[in-house]
């Protein structure tokens, strides 16, 4: 009975300082404020992408920029209808703001995008991931390392961008 305490204890210490032992990556990009407009912020861009391992033929994912210079990947979705994403989406705002994945920061310089943010991790640290891209117009944009294309759609209510990750 005592050998299974100090094992329990054990691993409960080592679980809880799990944090400390695989700290989260840190973000390089300063964040800075959006006074641009190459690209919009008063509504969501989104991505399309095929799945194999999924009951429909086609993922969506949600990408939101802030004035303030944050960014906010806000889950993938199953499915290519905006209307029942958007519907799905807004259920999901409280739990989106307490996870530091897909929070992060981006910057426009002409017409580049660069964006780094928190990706979700197996175990230990959140890794950050980095993507830099070429904006076309004010409502599309391509992330080149990974040829995406976002498309912009005009939406509300957005998220709140404040948030205990980015200062």
């Amino acid at each position: 009975m005592r050998a299974t305490g100090f094992i329990f204890l054990y691993l409960t210490t080592l679980f809880s300082s799990c944090d400390k032992l695989f700290p989260d990556e840190k973000l390089t990009l300063q964040r800075r404020d959006y006074v641009g407009n190459e690209l919009r912020t008063d509504g969501y861009y989104y991505s399309h992408w095929a799945s194999y391992n999924s009951l429909f033929d086609n993922n969506t994912a949600i990408m939101f920029f802030y004035r303030n210079g944050v960014v906010l990947n806000a889950l993938s979705y199953d499915g290519i209808n905006l209307e029942r994403i958007e519907n799905e989406m807004v259920l999901y705002y409280d739990i989106i703001q307490k996870y530091k994945s897909g929070w992060g920061v981006f910057i426009i310089d002409k017409d580049i995008i660069m964006c780094e943010q928190w990706s979700t991790s197996a175990g230990g640290g959140l890794p950050v991931y980095r993507r830099n891209g070429r904006i076309e117009n004010e409502t599309t944009f391509t992330f080149n390392n990974i040829h995406e294309t976002w498309h912009f759609k005009q939406f509300s209510p957005k998220p709140d961008s404040t948030n205990s990750f980015i200062k």
